[in-house]
């Protein structure tokens, strides 16, 4: 199979999109031979793993054989990561601190531009959150609510206690009073949830809580204690802060560039609302990447905007993590972590009983597996989607103008390449 072909494959795009991407990106970058390059570095990595995860095997394993050893590889890192750090109770404030504190040490003391604390505190006043003050027994009274309780804390809450529809269609909208004045410069705050939100949370959202998620604008990333002690949870709860830790981060960078703009408040909250533009890529004679913010494969694996060329933020804060979980395994050889290295983009089909069937060898596809406890016929490929289409816009402008180009734009919800003339 030529390479352009394999990597639509890969994609589950069609050839033309592939061939379109490398005609024009040649013509942009002056680089020659990269998809070649991608498909000889993705077939090298598939037998490396191949070979550490069955050593004795003569034919080619099935996809379930595949999928079964790169989750009982992924479930022997989480144990020896559970045993690195203790045991680790996540039902308490101290087991969850215990990885945090790993993760904060690899990443260093970042800082960035957030929304003040009494700011915060305003906007809660108002837009006051009914759920969370009926729930909390302040019934209309916002003031009393403010003045007992930690106003990150309800700002957490507000993820998972009150609606999507409320907070895009509400509380969002009170965000375009914001100035400059607003924020401030301050460290990341990575906070454990005190235990009573657990049992709030399920309330509202049941097994579709998350225990983790982050706040841009005010730059700080919660967790939500579990009931469960740490086994299976261990490696997810670590690449997860590493992650928010660089998602925070950027976003901190994106809102610093906003302030000084024109419609400073509108791209913020677009911002916030992590949406994807649906309209047609635009200049046909050039090339258009999309701007995808969000993993739009968790809801529909067929989105049309999935097969055409676009490019991943998300994807690239776990590039990001993944790189500090190598730092990571470099201290601590024996936690074996050196099997998962630079394999998020790198995935490859294989064959039982006669149909094909895409496996993704990432670390992160696979951590969700293990928790979510799937087989191979609801395996999870969106990341590995992702970074691909990352890698092949990398290996033609790099890595820092991925970066840029991804932060100017992302407002807009695409880039736009102008192709050198002969």
């Amino acid at each position: 199979m030529n390479p352009t072909a394999k990597i639509a494959k890969l994609l589950r795009t069609p050839e033309n999109v592939i061939l379109d991407v490398e005609k024009k990106m040649e013509k942009i970058s002056g680089k020659r031979g990269i998809m070649e390059k991608i498909v000889e570095e993705n077939e090298e990595k598939v037998k490396r793993s191949l070979r550490e995860l069955f050593p004795d095997l003569v034919v080619e394993p099935t996809a379930e054989q595949v999928y079964d050893g790169l989750i009982k590889k992924t479930k022997e890192t989480d144990q020896k990561l559970f045993k690195h750090f203790h045991e680790p109770d996540f039902s308490t404030a101290i087991g969850c601190q215990t990885i945090i504190n790993a993760a904060r040490e690899l990443t260093g003391d970042l800082s960035g531009f957030y929304l003040k604390k009494e700011k915060a505190a305003e906007l809660l006043r108002l837009n006051p959150p009914k759920n969370i003050m009926a729930v909390l027994g302040y019934g209309n009274d916002i003031e009393k609510m403010l003045a007992n309780e930690d106003i990150f804390e309800v700002f957490c809450a507000l993820r998972f206690v009150e609606s999507e529809i409320w907070l895009n269609d509400v509380f969002f909208k009170t965000y375009g009073t914001l100035k400059k004045e607003d924020f401030e410069e301050r460290k990341i705050k990575v906070m454990v949830l005190p235990e009573r939100w657990l049992s709030i949370g399920q309330k509202f959202l049941g097994k579709k809580l998350h225990h983790m998620s982050h706040l841009k604008e005010l730059g700080v990333i919660f967790v939500i204690p579990t009931q469960r002690h740490g086994t299976e949870e261990t490696l997810y709860f670590f690449f997860m802060t590493l992650h928010y830790l660089y998602e925070v981060d950027w976003h901190a960078k994106l809102f610093r560039m906003y302030v000084s703009q024109d419609n400073f408040t509108s791209k913020m909250i677009n911002a916030l609302k992590v949406e994807v533009i649906d309209m047609p890529l635009p200049d046909e004679t050039k090339i258009s990447w999309r701007i995808v913010a969000k993993y739009l494969g968790k809801k529909d694996p067929n989105d049309p905007r999935l097969f055409e060329p676009h490019i991943s933020p998300e994807a690239w804060h776990y590039i990001k993590a993944g790189r500090a979980i190598e730092k990571f395994s470099e201290r601590f050889k024996e936690l074996g972590l050196d099997f998962w290295k630079d394999l998020g983009w790198v995935g490859e089909y294989f064959t039982p009983d006669g149909k094909e069937n895409l496996i993704s060898f990432g670390l992160y596809d696979n951590g969700i597996a293990l928790l979510k406890q799937t087989g191979v016929e609801s395996k999870y490929l969106y990341h590995q989607q992702e970074e691909l289409w990352n890698k092949i816009f990398i290996e033609y402008m790099g890595e820092e103008e991925l970066n840029r180009l991804m932060m100017e734009h992302l407002d807009k919800g695409y880039i736009t390449i102008e192709i050198p003339k002969p």
